[in-house]
């Protein structure tokens, strides 16, 4: 199942895992907020990623960006208040619970990343939302290979100048042998490790953009064959 808001597939693995550990915490108050507050958090940060997508001006954004907060938080006072008196029924009516849940269970699934309802049946509405929320994943797949690209450039350059001050660590004053005793030998430790941490990241992002991107082409593809049709 796919999230039509942000995009996020849920997988089948993922899907009996939360159904087991709900079921054992179906009747637990503080689980059940939990999820909820987090669920929250998560829905508001893919809000204010949304509304930067859009290239809102500067005072705009930022008066959105405030009234969204703004909600967030009477919600949380909200729900914090029906903590304190122990209405369970409040946040498994929020979080959709059904203490009868099951894979096929429509409507029965809040996205792990923005807390949204996921659905398996989706009407037009709703494949045109999961349509744009692929653009947003490929766009995001972008970002990650422009990231990945600027932290493989910057992590060489700092392990070239690495390299650099370990020729600076063979001191003629010690008959041109290595000196790990001396500031530059320490110099190109720190510099080589940094660098090296940088590539790992710039290759990390670059498997997670290219991926994305494939993944989410493939879903835009399924949505113009009509897969996602009634």
């Amino acid at each position: 199942m796919y999230c039509s808001h942000c995009g996020y597939k849920l997988k089948n693995e993922k899907i009996y895992k939360t159904i087991e550990r709900d079921q054992k915490n179906a009747n637990n108050i503080k689980y059940l907020a939990k999820l909820f507050l987090s669920s929250l958090s998560r829905k508001l940060k893919i809000d204010i990623y949304l509304l930067k997508e859009q290239g809102l001006s500067k005072n705009e954004f930022n008066s959105k960006v405030a009234l969204l907060k703004k909600e967030n938080d009477k919600i949380k006072l909200e729900a914090n208040e029906k903590l304190r008196a122990n209405d369970l029924n409040y946040f498994k009516n929020k979080l959709n619970y059904n203490d009868e849940r099951k894979v096929t269970t429509l409507d029965s699934f809040a996205c792990p990343r923005c807390g949204s309802v996921i659905k398996h049946n989706l009407e037009e509405n709703g494949i045109k939302a999961l349509a744009r929320a692929a653009h947003s994943e490929i766009h995001r797949g972008r970002n990650n290979i422009s990231s990945g690209m600027c932290g493989l450039m910057i992590g060489i350059i700092l392990a070239c100048i690495g390299f650099m001050f370990l020729a600076l660590s063979f001191k003629a004053t010690n008959g041109g042998q290595l000196d790990p005793q001396c500031v530059e030998f320490y110099v190109f430790i720190a510099l080589v490790l940094f660098g090296f941490i940088l590539i790992v990241y710039a290759f990390i992002n670059l498997f997670r953009g290219k991926s994305k991107i494939k993944h989410y082409e493939e879903l835009l593809r399924e949505i113009n064959n009509g897969a996602f049709h009634q």
